[in-house]
C-alpha cells in the first residue's frame, strides 16, 4: 500500500515505543493519525509534541465495547480508515511456564491477541465495504521461534502470526482487495517490559516461581533485551517500508533470523519424513 497524504491511519499502543514512532513517521508522510492507548495522559503528552493532523483516544484494546466506540467515532469523523496497525501489546512476566498464574495468561492474551481481534472486528468491516485498505498486526520474532521463560508472550505472538495468516487466507478466498501484513520485530526500544503498570487489579497474582530463580531470570532477560536493540524510529521505518512493498511478513531484524530458520528446518524435516 502506497502511503499518501490524506490517508487515515489508526495505531494502537500509540503513546510510546514503536507505536509512537509509527505515528511520527505517518504524520511526517502527511497521513491523519488516530492514536489509541490505554494511558490517556501519556498519550496526550506524546501527541502534544507531534505535528500534523491527529486524534487521540484513551482506549483499552482488550475491551471490545471500548474499541467499537472509538471505531464508530473515527468512522463518523473521517468516513474511512485506510491503514489499521494493531500494535498494542504487553510483555508479561518472565518465569517457568508452569509457575505462572492463570491471571498472567488472561492478561497477556487479552491485550496481545484479543486486542488484535477487537481491532479487526471494529474496523475491518468498514474497510471491506470500501474495498481498499491495509491491516498490519504487530507480532514479534518470538512469534516465529519460541524462547524459554516467556510462555504467555511467546504463545500470544504465535497466535497473532497465525491469526494474520488466517486473515490473509480469508481475504484471498473472498477476493478482497484489502492488504494484510504481520510485522515481527526484534528488540526495539520500548516500554513493553514495564507493562505491569497497566495490568488490571483483578488480574494481578503472584508467581509460584522461587524468588531467587525469578530474580536470576529477570537479570538474564534484561541483558537479552539489550542485544541487537534498535530505536523505535528505525523499527518504524522498516515496518512502513514493508507496508509500502505489500510484504506479508515484515522483519525489523533480518540479521537475527537463525532461530526461526532452525525451526523451519526442523519442520521441513518432519514434513519430508
Amino acid at each position: 500500500m502506497r502511503l499518501k497524504p490524506g490517508h487515515i491511519a489508526v495505531v494502537t499502543g500509540a503513546a510510546s515505543g514503536i507505536g509512537l514512532a509509527l505515528c511520527k513517521a505517518l504524520l511526517a508522510a502527511g497521513l491523519t493519525v488516530c492514536m489509541l492507548d490505554i494511558e490517556g495522559e501519556a498519550l496526550d503528552r506524546a501527541a502534544s509534541k507531534l505535528g500534523g493532523t491527529l486524534d487521540t483516544y484513551a482506549c483499552d484494546v482488550s475491551d471490545p465495547a471500548a474499541v467499537t466506540r472509538v471505531a464508530d467515532d473515527i468512522l463518523r469523523r473521517h468516513g474511512r480508515v485506510d491503514l489499521l496497525i494493531n500494535n498494542a501489546g504487553v510483555g508479561g512476566r518472565i518465569g517457568p511456564m508452569a509457575a505462572l498464574p492463570a491471571e498472567d495468561w488472561q492478561w497477556v492474551f487479552g491485550v496481545n491477541v484479543l486486542g488484535v481481534v477487537n481491532g479487526l472486528r471494529a474496523f475491518v468491516p468498514a474497510m471491506q465495504a470500501r474495498g481498499e485498505g491495509h491491516v498490519v498486526n504487530i507480532a514479534s520474532m518470538a512469534g516465529l521461534a519460541a524462547a524459554p521463560f516467556m510462555g504467555p508472550y511467546v504463545v500470544s505472538k504465535f497466535a497473532v502470526v497465525g491469526l494474520t495468516e488466517s486473515l490473509a487466507a480469508e481475504f484471498a478466498a473472498t477476493g478482497s482487495n484489502l492488504k494484510v501484513s504481520v510485522a515481527c520485530p526484534g528488540n526495539i526500544q520500548s516500554r513493553i517490559r514495564e507493562g505491569e503498570r497497566n495490568r488490571p487489579a483483578a488480574l494481578r497474582a503472584d508467581s509460584a516461581a522461587e524468588p531467587a530463580i525469578q530474580a536470576r531470570l529477570e537479570a538474564i532477560f534484561e541483558g537479552v533485551m539489550q542485544a541487537g536493540r534498535i530505536s523505535g524510529e528505525a523499527g518504524a521505518t522498516r515496518i512502513l517500508a514493508g507496508i509500502e512493498a505489500d510484504a506479508f511478513y515484515i522483519l525489523t531484524h533480518p540479521q537475527e533470523t537463525a532461530p526461526a530458520r532452525q525451526r523451519l528446518d526442523r519442520l521441513g524435516a518432519a514434513l519430508a519424513a
